[in-house]
């Protein structure tokens, strides 16, 4: 699939630095050269663009009484009332346990980094924004099965060069959808300095919070147009892929994103 990755040739701001101080961080909105890097790459980091290993983070805690299970023959629901998140180039499934006999606000972090469960290089995922998720009992009686509460967090990809998770997808309930079900595992919540600065820009659009599906197969049409809602979910992903994959963020893309986010900034 078409990726929509368009490497600049990217020029390094060389900047001055006074004794006992690190180097200059540029402002993204400031004067300057549109080529000047000003979110750096991280693609040599582990787990990160092409670069194997297991992305580096500090754990998700979650809420005593939650935990994390698989259920791997619970087919996709796409009820958009269990669609959360701010980006959409995958879905990963999650499904909560409560152990208590309240209901619980569990808090997906915004940089959770989700890891591709099975063999094969498919990329890994980050969610981009905080979300909050009203869990309740999973046990309606004393002797009844646990049920779970499954939701569906939208994803950023982290690795450009790497599979989508949907390319498989042939069973009815996701062969429209960009789902990956029961292919991830929730993991740390990223340190990536890089990652994180890109996560600070877009956690103040509220707007940007899914509200609709779209089917992936779609842009194999011969004549497909992406719809307009989607414009932004691309930018947002050709920025996170230019510092995961790519020589960085320039000055003049970083601008160009901060301008398109300006309509997303209320509900």
């Amino acid at each position: 699939m078409k990726k929509w990755i368009f490497y600049t040739v990217a020029l390094w701001l060389t900047v001055g630095c006074s004794k006992g101080e690190g180097p200059a961080v540029p402002d993204p909105l400031e004067e300057g050269n549109d080529w000047d890097i000003v979110i750096p790459s991280s693609k040599n980091n582990p787990g990160i663009g092409n670069t194997d290993g297991i992305p580096g983070g500090v754990p998700w805690q979650l809420p005593e009484g939650i935990e994390v299970v698989a259920r791997p023959n619970k087919p996709f629901d796409p009820d958009l009332g269990l669609l959360y998140g701010s980006m959409n180039t995958f879905y990963a499934d999650v499904n909560f346990v409560n152990n208590l006999n309240v209901s619980v606000t569990v808090e997906v972090p915004g940089g959770l980094i989700c890891l591709f469960k099975h063999e094969g290089r498919t990329q890994n995922g980050i969610l981009t924004s905080t979300v909050r998720v009203q869990v309740p009992p999973s046990y309606v009686e004393v002797g009844t099965p646990a049920d779970t509460t499954t939701v569906y967090i939208g994803l950023g990809c982290l690795n450009a060069s790497m599979a989508f998770p949907w390319e498989e997808n042939q069973q009815w309930d996701t062969q429209d959808y960009p789902i990956g079900k029961d292919m991830y595992v929730p993991s740390v919540v990223t340190d990536d300095p890089n990652i994180r600065k890109l996560l600070e820009l877009l956690k103040d659009y509220p707007g940007l919070r899914l509200t609709q599906h779209y089917n992936p197969w779609d842009v194999f049409e011969p004549d497909y147009e992406m719809p307009d809602w989607q414009v932004i979910y691309d930018m947002i992903q050709h920025a996170l892929w230019e510092i995961t994959d790519g020589p960085g963020l320039t000055r003049k893309e970083y601008r160009e994103l901060v301008k398109a986010l300006q309509q997303y900034g209320t509900d």
